[in-house]
């Protein structure tokens, strides 16, 4: 997605959010239909107020309204009225089940386009800052994590398509962020208990998120604070039947990674399997285009950071000692989930 559409997206997720306006309600353009509650009389018609609304402003409400449309986010029809596309109603609505906005909304235009704006210095110089350093905020902790939680949540859901956890016991979930994979994992797996290693203040805002599950999947999530790129602490135990790794490789510097594959190795049991999940691109190395780009975008966290593609990964997994090395599509496009297994 070109960066001038990605930003018109961000406003989108600020206007289908429903965030109150300073000077007024918020623009109804983002109304699922032009009226709401079926044209009864004694409800409210969206689409007239929408109007009333949209007639009292400057002209950049039209050109932001123009411009959502340009990208599909809204739909205009013949007499001007304006509804929510599909996919903007699905997933960039808050009250929607499949609503993520937040992640547009909080850290890729409220964080990553900050980050981003130094990229050409960061390139030549080498100098950026960290995930350790930005997470040490408890702000920045806080928003990244809340803002990541409902992407994670899908993404987990589509994991658990992939892979049968059924017979797996013991997790180790390594930077796992809000908990959102060990707490859909164990929601379909009632045997299953999961230890997430997270920096100390993403700890405080992942367990507020497991506090909110049932105490039965609750009671069997548990965050050990630490950094994997240190030595792990003890408390993750070992004998594990999974350790995952989502959206940790691309985070963290190159010199870093056969030591975190290394380290996951010997927490396994003998036959255990790596789960890496991560931004990809082909080995080709020409693409796909989002692969590349957020790749790129991980860069002005992570300046010694290693464009990831499955031979690379394949390599270092099997440095560490795995056997049986397999690669499959996550999010076609963006994604890759390679799995290494522990000999026997």
């Amino acid at each position: 997605m070109p960066r001038a559409e990605r930003r018109i997206v961000v406003l989108a997720a600020h206007v289908a959010g429903g965030a109150p306006s300073a000077s007024g309600p918020p623009p109804l353009a983002c109304s699922p239909s032009p009226t709401d509650g079926g044209g009864a009389a004694d409800d409210i018609d969206v689409g007239r107020v929408a109007y009333g609304f949209m007639a009292s402003q400057e002209p950049r409400l039209q050109t932001l309204v123009t411009a959502l449309t340009a990208i599909k986010a809204l739909r205009r029809s013949d007499h001007g009225k304006y509804t929510l596309s599909p996919n903007a109603a699905r997933y960039l609505v808050r009250s929607s089940k499949y609503y993520y906005g937040d992640y547009l909304r909080m850290q890729i235009g409220g964080q990553f386009y900050r980050l981003m704006g130094a990229l050409p210095e960061i390139v030549r110089t080498g100098r950026a800052p960290d995930y350790t350093a930005l997470f040490s905020d408890p702000s920045e902790a806080e928003i990244y994590t809340r803002a990541q939680h409902n992407g994670s949540l899908a993404t987990a859901w589509q994991l658990c398509k992939i892979v049968d956890f059924s017979k797996v016991r013991s997790m180790l979930d390594i930077g796992g962020g809000s908990g959102a994979f060990s707490i859909v994992i164990c929601r379909q797996q009632k045997g299953l208990t999961a230890t997430v290693l997270e920096l100390p203040e993403v700890c405080k805002t992942g367990r507020a998120f497991v506090e909110t599950e049932p105490k039965d999947i609750a009671s069997r999530i548990r965050f050990v604070p630490g950094s994997c790129l240190d030595a792990w602490p003890s408390e993750l135990g070992d004998a594990h039947d999974v350790v995952l790794i989502s959206y940790v490789s691309e985070s963290v510097p190159a010199v870093a990674l056969p030591g975190l594959y290394r380290a996951s190795f010997d927490r396994l049991r003998p036959g255990g399997m790596v789960i890496v999940h991560s931004f990809m691109v082909d080995d080709s190395l020409d693409g796909p285009e989002l692969g590349a780009l957020w790749s790129l975008t991980h860069v002005s966290v992570n300046v010694g950071g290693l464009g990831l593609h499955p031979a690379v990964v394949e390599r270092l997994l099997r440095d560490a000692g795995f056997g049986e090395v397999t690669k499959q599509e996550m999010i076609g496009g963006m994604t890759k989930v390679m799995f290494g297994r522990k000999p026997k």
